[in-house]
């Protein structure tokens, strides 16, 4: 889904709002499978990103829903506010 600046801006400040308050988010890719919907085993996979804080740091962790993939990992992040204004039309 494609939004306006303004409405990507707002989702993000909303989401950094959000995570603030909590030390958690998670944004998922939407599923634009359409009818005929093959997840996993099927070929169509959606990205998941869980952002934490954890004893002072930020942490990041880029999933994916393919059964197939090795679990990610936990990083750390030094810019929240990018990673979910980069993804702020998933929100």
């Amino acid at each position: 889904m494609r939004l306006l600046p303004s409405e990507k801006d707002s989702r993000a400040a909303e989401a950094i709002v959000k995570y603030q308050k909590t030390g958690r988010l998670a944004i998922y890719e939407p599923c634009n499978c359409g009818s005929h919907i093959r997840h996993n085993n099927g070929g169509n996979y959606h990205d998941e990103i869980y952002l934490r804080h954890d004893s002072g740091k930020d942490f990041v962790k880029f999933e994916t829903t393919c059964e197939l993939e090795p679990p990610a990992e936990w990083q750390e992040c030094e810019d929240v506010e990018s990673v979910v204004r980069e993804y702020a039309d998933w929100l």
